[in-house]
């Protein structure tokens, strides 16, 4: 199991230190024990680091201080280990990370955690709800102004969904052929409020996904897709398509479309490709383009145009905890602005009556409902409601929960 920590502390330094992406380091190949303990320690940073800090006098090699972060986050989270073997495999995996002689400062240090030598912050001290929910102080207290003390801790105490949620690609099969083949291997799954599934990743769900049969698609990307509610035989822009995913459904929904998906840089777009042809979407065409420059030929050229805009992603952050450690205010404010480029770009795209879609995957009203006045009052689009499975006025928010990502998604018509 030493290889599992060290790998682990090894991604964990990535994100953390490189600021890597914790949703790229790893790959779809990590094992499964190495992606828990990456994804639970990036998830208690907060609380890890404070312990840390009271323990550890001098900072170590960056690794092994990363080490520690998945040690303690393993000693106080993860039942099914006795102490004394995540100790152990601990100082085995400093061998693996080229720093053996840190073996037995690993050691020191867990066997503090073990015993609890450290004190966390009282109810109502400073730095109390930090620790205790484990994120950082600016993300609480956007939550606390945004939605008031009692929400806010409601959704801070949200648990972690460990499962994936699918749908069926209909080009290739139906539901009930996914269902039966499910079946047959005893898959237990729930149905969305979307259309999809939501189920544990087997080895039967993952050759369904190497086969195009089925894809991974959050229900918050469905939503922004059946939001916009393309119509067959029209032209339709993504233009921030990638990876893909959405893009994709469109096609999948109006296969006598034409469907053009643009994204800045190059590898992102391959990203595309990829995935269209490993979901047999044939009228996807993807473009190298950055949104906020002006084509000449998109002008009032799009039947549906949609953005799913660069944001914060703070409403991702039950599943992908490093986001919280990457942003910070001065983030939301150029991507704000940023947002209000691409759609007043976006907007001149649409044909006379057309749709637009925009979306976003955060809680910030600066990226969602400011937004959203802007279309409106400065670029004229008009508020239409939406052909979602929910009730709106032509704006729909969810707040993390459950198999849902915390999103926003508004509809307008030229």
């Amino acid at each position: 199991m030493k290889k599992y920590f060290a790998e682990a502390a090894r991604l964990f330094d990535e994100v953390v230190r490189k600021d890597a992406y914790s949703g790229r380091v790893g790959g779809k190949d990590t094992p499964a024990m190495t992606e828990r303990l990456l994804l639970g320690a990036l998830e208690k940073f907060v609380r890890d680091d404070y312990i840390l800090h009271e323990l550890v006098e001098k900072r170590p090699a960056p690794v092994i201080y990363a080490l520690l972060h998945v040690g303690v986050y393993a000693l106080l989270d993860i039942d099914n280990v006795p102490d004394y073997a995540v100790i152990s495999e601990c100082v085995e995996a400093a061998g693996l990370l080229g720093k053996r002689q840190a073996g037995s400062f690993v050691n020191a240090v867990l066997r503090k955690v073990q015993r609890r030598e450290y004190a966390l912050p009282a109810p109502g001290s400073p730095g109390y709800a930090a620790v205790h929910y484990s994120k950082p102080e600016f993300f609480i207290k956007l939550l606390e102004d945004r939605f008031g003390k009692e929400k806010a801790a409601l959704i801070l105490a949200e648990p972690v969904e460990d499962g994936v949620h699918i749908r069926v690609n209909s080009l290739l099969c139906t539901p009930e052929t996914v269902a039966g083949i499910l079946d047959a291997h005893a898959t237990e799954r729930q149905p969305s409020e979307v259309g999809g599934m939501y189920l544990r990743p087997t080895d039967e769900v993952r050759e369904l996904f190497k086969e195009g049969m089925i894809t991974y698609q959050s229900p918050s990307s469905m939503l922004a897709v059946q939001a916009l509610a393309p119509t067959n035989g029209t032209r339709i822009l993504d233009l921030c398509a990638a990876p893909g995913g959405k893009a994709v459904y469109i096609s999948e929904l109006c296969p006598s479309s034409e469907v053009v998906a643009c994204e800045l840089h190059p590898h992102r777009a391959e990203l595309i490709r990829a995935y269209a042809k490993r979901m047999h979407a044939g009228n996807i065409t993807v473009r190298v383009q950055d949104g906020t420059q002006r084509v000449p030929e998109f002008e009032g050229a799009f039947d549906h145009v949609l953005v799913d805009a660069p944001c914060s992603c703070l409403g991702t952050y039950r599943r992908h905890p490093d986001v919280l450690l990457r942003k910070s205010l001065s983030d939301i404010t150029a991507l704000s602005e940023l947002q209000r480029e691409l759609l007043a770009r976006a907007a001149s795209y649409l044909k006379s009556g057309g749709v637009l879609v925009y979306s976003t995957c955060t809680l910030t009203k600066e990226e969602n409902e400011q937004n959203a006045e802007f279309i409106e009052h400065e670029l004229g689009l008009k508020p239409e409601v939406m052909p979602i499975p929910f009730d709106n006025d032509g704006r729909y928010t969810v707040l993390p929960h459950g198999i849902w990502d915390g999103f926003f998604v508004a509809r307008f018509r030229a």
